[in-house]
């Protein structure tokens, strides 16, 4: 049973019936599922060592009247779409930078039964508070006059670094790749592997293209100085 037939399934479970009935004659969901995975393997993107990376933010653009039947049901469409997406992903082996996440919105132009859709990149908050990071591995970019002190905690086998929208660790520097470089976490060693970039990693002034770091290790990426920390 593919995705798209398991998504059909849980839906037709809601209410005993009475969601069907309502969606008879206009905009199914199962068509607005379809359009999901669509947008994503539209906007999917390549990254470091053959990675995949497929928007996670997705905005369904409806006709007013659309909306207001999709409205009674918004929290389980919301949750089942977003359920239906991961694991097309999953079986397409794409990844996201964030959580998943899908909402509903009017757009007075659209007719009834027609709808769009868009989507973007949404990184996952980094502002973690720095006392529960005591202990693990990290990146700190310092406070400078402009922006407050950065905590990155270091929770995936790979953290991608670079300027463009699919980075894991955004960096908004002119002199940053859009995929710059990768932080990779095996077991308690770090390592920062170098994707070719233009102006090149440093660690500690000497630029690499592959660097095992140490605590205090200083990464110097574009103009962006990142400090390693792996203990309190």
């Amino acid at each position: 049973m593919g995705v798209l037939q398991r998504f059909e399934r849980r839906l037709e479970g809601l209410v005993e019936g009475a969601f069907a009935k309502v969606f008879g004659g206009v905009v199914q969901p199962v068509e607005v599922a379809a359009a999901l995975q669509r947008e994503a393997a539209d906007k999917k993107q390549i990254v470091g060592h053959g990675r995949v990376l497929v928007p996670n933010s997705y905005v369904v653009e409806l006709g007013q009247k659309d909306l207001e039947r999709f409205a009674e049901w918004d929290a389980q469409l919301r949750t089942e779409l977003a359920s239906m997406l991961k694991e097309h992903a999953a079986n397409q082996g794409w990844s996201f930078v964030g959580d998943v996440a899908v909402r509903f919105e009017q757009a007075d132009a659209l007719d009834t039964g027609v709808f769009r859709v868009r989507s973007t990149v949404v990184s996952e908050p980094v502002a973690t508070p720095a006392a529960r990071l005591s202990g693990r591995p990290r990146l700190v970019q310092p406070a400078t006059g402009a922006t407050a002190e950065r905590i990155v905690p270091l929770s995936r086998g790979v953290t991608v670094v670079g300027r463009g929208a699919e980075a894991d660790l955004r960096l908004p520097d002119t002199g940053v790749s859009r995929a710059h470089a990768e932080v990779h976490l095996v077991g308690d060693r770090v390592r920062v592997v170098d994707l070719a970039s233009t102006n090149g990693t440093l660690v500690n002034g000497r630029r690499v293209i592959e660097a095992e770091l140490s605590d205090g290790d200083r990464l110097d990426i574009g103009a962006t100085a990142l400090i390693y920390r792996s203990n309190s």
